[in-house]
């Protein structure tokens, strides 16, 4: 099976680090229960993020691909997946482009910590790279 990481989960992983370590800092001035809430506010997504950041990736091979996210891991064997494409989520200043499968059962599944920013009509070179690789992989398998 071949792995992808996303470049930026090192950011994630420091990113939630300092959310942590501010939040350990605080919580040496608690005084009442109020002041537990910015702790729970800054405290929180330090944890998810410090720990599930170094997961990030998809790995795909000749069974299927796994995805692991913020919020878990999912599988799909390629015999599951029609096809593999380029979504954009529009924005105001930028479009983020993910990977997108599409699922034999009619709905999608988007790999959304693997996304890309692009601006106007180019695309993010990146991101069409794996889903050229993702596609050429289900192609191969099946």
């Amino acid at each position: 099976m071949r792995k992808r990481r996303p470049l930026w989960a090192i950011g994630y992983f420091l990113m939630g680090s300092v959310c942590l370590l501010i939040a350990v800092v605080m919580t040496a001035g608690i005084r009442d229960v109020v002041s537990l809430v910015p702790i729970v506010i800054v405290g929180v997504p330090g944890v998810m993020l410090t720990f599930r950041a170094p997961v990030f990736s998809v790995s795909y091979g000749p069974a299927g691909v796994k995805y692991s996210g913020m919020f878990g891991t999912r599988s799909h064997a390629w015999a599951d997946v029609l096809e593999v494409r380029v979504a954009v989520l529009p924005g105001n200043v930028y479009s983020s482009d993910v990977p997108e499968l599409v699922l034999a059962s009619g709905g999608t599944d988007q790999l959304l910590m693997m996304a890309g920013h692009s601006w106007g009509q180019a695309r993010n070179r990146r991101v069409v790279r794996l889903v050229a690789e993702l596609e050429a992989a289900r192609v191969a398998a099946s």
